[in-house]
């Protein structure tokens, strides 16, 4: 099998300058600005809103580059982060992380070798359906990221954008934030072919199936896999798709012609399979041909008067200030806007000001729903500092005429996955909703029991594995935006159920408080009664004992 032609592999050192040619390099350009000229004009317009930029950013600006989100997940060293490094790259791995030194963002995970955070890579797609790679190196400056990323925008007719998820078991609950705040079109679920299918590979199927993602399956590490072991797992991985939980149709890609039949044949219940090497490069073409012709499933809406962003990350940038990262749900966030930020923790709303936007690190005017980006924000009130320790993950930028509305209290419908014993009224469980991630109390547990005419009887219960019921939940920290609709996801370590928002309450903290002290009163009352009446009862035992037994 001959590797495609964008396929670099390393060299020694003798021919190391001859494989690094600028010639040689895949969708590079020249005539771009320095790196110091890069960060220069960076931090220029991000201080001025009516800084000029150069004539390749206004180009950028002007057209409407389409994004598509796909979400890595899998099991720990699966080959999750190697693979992303071969595909943003261009160049393939050496067997002793060589790519996966580019995609990772932090020193302990360099050292262990395992992504711990949510990391977001791109890479563009030309007209033609060939890719855009970065070409960037590990341990580079902030100013050669900008540019090569710039690059690949100015170039590309679409962009790819991979969020690299952590795989280890401890890190699960960003893994499940990943994937239910980043708004992925697919997932890419990575499967060691000499390891197989382990308890977190079902673990983050099991997440996928409930957040009704559709996924695409990729067998790596087949070069030092052994044919027995390699065929074990995949026969192990088919019997599970076509199973009762997840009921899909697993296709094996073996050349250009099952690639075409997968795309022209896309379907809810059709699963494409992959098997490849990030080293030798067998089977990377076809899962090459297969992204670039794939396009974004989410419907966005763009013309929405109320915008709402979600904020991921924040950053303290020198010289620009206080700077939020995440997506837009709804509407258009233009640049220079006034805006509100919250829910802060007694459930109010601050105004900000929106200095400027940067897109894929590249300074835009306008970001559009679905699409992520960077703003810069600053108090709008001249004695108010807002300090980064002020905003976290799960708020957002609203319009200040959209009247947002927290909430603290909340109805959801979900179905239970599994669960070794019963839950009952008062299980806390943290509850992932979009990027809000938080401990909430099932209040209240009804369960659907019969339907008589139009109306359904509801009874009191408790739930077990495989029930279905309508539960209010109520967050016990601090209120936060949400949304009819919604999908949830509640866990307790592992997963334990699913399910939509039926009703938001709308309630603030003093609400809530009320509540909490009238159950604690009944609790109270309830512990008395009971403590009073177990005397009562071991005393009539013991008489009726007394009493039966000279008849017996």
């Amino acid at each position: 099998h001959i590797p495609p032609a964008w396929m670099k592999q390393r060299t020694s050192p003798s021919t190391a300058s001859a494989s690094h040619n600028p010639k040689d390099m895949v969708t590079r350009i020249d005539d771009g600005p320095a790196p110091g000229q890069d960060q220069k004009v960076m931090v220029e317009s991000t201080a001025n809103v009516s800084t000029p930029a150069p004539q390749t950013e206004k180009n950028t600006e002007e057209k409407t580059i389409p994004e598509l989100r796909i979400a890595t997940i899998g099991n720990v060293d699966s080959g999750k982060s190697t693979l992303i490094g071969v595909l943003t790259g261009g160049e393939l791995d050496d067997g002793r992380g060589y790519s996966r030194a580019k995609v990772f963002a932090r020193r302990h995970e360099q050292q262990t070798g395992r992504t711990s955070c949510v990391a977001q890579h791109i890479v563009g797609v030309m007209a033609d359906g060939k890719l855009v790679h970065s070409n960037k190196t590990a341990n580079i400056t902030t100013a050669a990221k900008y540019k090569a990323w710039r690059e690949v925008m100015s170039q590309s007719a679409s962009v790819i954008n991979f969020v690299d998820l952590a795989g280890h078991e401890k890190y699960l609950k960003t893994t499940i934030g990943g994937l239910t705040g980043n708004f992925p079109d697919y997932a890419c679920l990575c499967i060691g072919a000499n390891m197989g299918i382990t308890k977190m590979t079902k673990e983050h199927l099991g997440v996928v199936l409930a957040l009704k993602i559709p996924f695409f399956v990729v067998l790596t590490k087949i070069d030092i896999a052994p044919p027995k072991i390699a065929q074990r797992t995949k026969t192990k991985l088919f019997k599970i798709l076509k199973g009762r939980g997840s009921r899909k149709q697993p296709f094996m890609v073996k050349d250009q012609k099952d690639v075409d039949t997968v795309l022209k044949n896309q379907s809810a219940k059709m699963t494409p399979v992959f098997s490849l090497s990030s080293v030798t490069g067998e089977g990377l073409e076809n899962l090459e041909s297969y992204l670039s012709n794939l396009r974004p499933r989410q419907v966005w809406d763009h013309q929405a008067k109320n915008m709402e962003f979600n904020i991921e990350e924040t950053f303290s940038v020198t010289g620009v200030g206080l700077v939020v990262s995440g997506s837009v749900s709804r509407g258009r966030l233009v640049a220079n806007s006034r805006l509100l930020l919250g829910p802060f923790s007694d459930g109010s709303f601050k105004p900000v000001l929106g200095k400027t936007l940067q897109r894929k690190r590249v300074p835009m005017g306008v970001c559009n729903a679905g699409e992520g980006c960077a703003v810069a924000i600053r108090a709008l009130k001249a004695k108010e500092n807002l300090k980064r320790t002020d905003v976290r993950r799960g708020m957002v930028l609203v319009d200040p005429s959209s009247d947002p509305k927290p909430t603290v209290s909340f109805e959801a419908d979900v179905y239970v996955l599994h669960h070794p014993t019963t839950i009952k009224e008062n299980y806390q469980a943290v509850v992932h909703c979009g990027l809000v991630r938080q401990t909430a109390k099932m209040v209240r547990i009804a369960l659907r029991k019969s339907k008589k005419g139009t109306e359904t009887e509801e009874k009191e219960c408790c739930l077990r594995t495989g029930d279905k019921a309508s539960v209010l939940f109520r967050f016990v920290c601090r209120p936060e935006v949400l949304h009819e609709g919604t999908t949830i996801i509640f866990r307790e370590g592992t997963t334990k159920g699913v399910g939509k928002v039926t009703k938001v309450h709308c309630d603030d903290l003093k609400t809530t408080t009320a509540f909490t002290e009238i159950e604690k009163r009944k609790a109270e009352m309830s512990a008395g009664m009971s403590q009073k009446s177990k005397p009562r009862e071991r005393a009539r035992i013991r008489g009726g004992a007394k009493k039966a037994a000279p008849r017996l």
